[in-house]
């Protein structure tokens, strides 16, 4: 009983802990002066010029809630046996503008490292994403109408049913992340931050 109590409080304090570094990484986005840079389209093509993953599309959308559900779709799809790590890499990092000094890296961010992905390439792993929803916590309203929020930021938490198959043994696990996103009016990665893993 103890053991399950404890295992709660974890991942209540672990949730909390989410949250505040959400707010931190937005926070310190917006000290940063805003530059209106063009943006990039992602490029259909991995690194070997094999056909990215339909999961990995950014789109061009001027819905936040679409931009974020189809930016979580990317980082929870992968297929060891096609594509490499950075093709992966590279796909994520093209839902942030690549002209802001820390949109791509923290969009990469979310996935497993390196090591990671050697162990799931080792089993042939590969992965897909169903039932994805985005909301907006009363926590993510608060904290789009503080003063100096950016023109068009909306943030979401996002959740899906993850099913990955490793050896051929399929396993369902449930994902979320926390999801920023500005549209002004076209959408683009602000920030992210894991709310379980990856």
């Amino acid at each position: 009983m103890a053991g399950i109590l404890r295992s709660k409080l974890v991942a209540l304090a672990a949730a909390g802990l989410v949250l505040l570094t959400l707010i931190a990484v937005t926070v310190a986005r917006w000290q940063r002066p805003s530059k209106e840079q063009p943006q990039v389209t992602a490029t259909q093509s991995g690194d070997a010029g094999k056909p990215w993953l339909d999961a990995w599309q950014r789109p061009e959308t001027t819905d936040p809630k679409v931009y974020a559900s189809a930016y979580a779709t990317a980082i929870w799809t992968y297929d060891t046996t096609v594509h490499g790590y950075f093709d992966w890499q590279n796909a994520a990092k093209m839902f942030a503008d690549p002209m802001d000094e820390g949109g791509p890296r923290v969009a990469g961010s979310m996935l497993p490292d390196f090591g990671q992905w050697e162990q799931l390439d080792l089993h042939d792993a590969k992965a897909s994403v169903s039932d994805v929803s985005a909301e907006t916590p009363p926590e993510l309203v608060r904290l789009g109408k503080r003063p100096g929020t950016p023109e068009g930021w909306h943030g979401f938490v996002v959740r899906g049913q993850q099913t990955n198959v490793i050896d051929g043994e399929p396993r369902i696990t449930p994902r979320s992340v926390t999801v920023a996103v500005v549209c002004t009016p076209q959408c683009r990665f602000w920030s992210a931050t894991a709310d379980g893993p990856l």
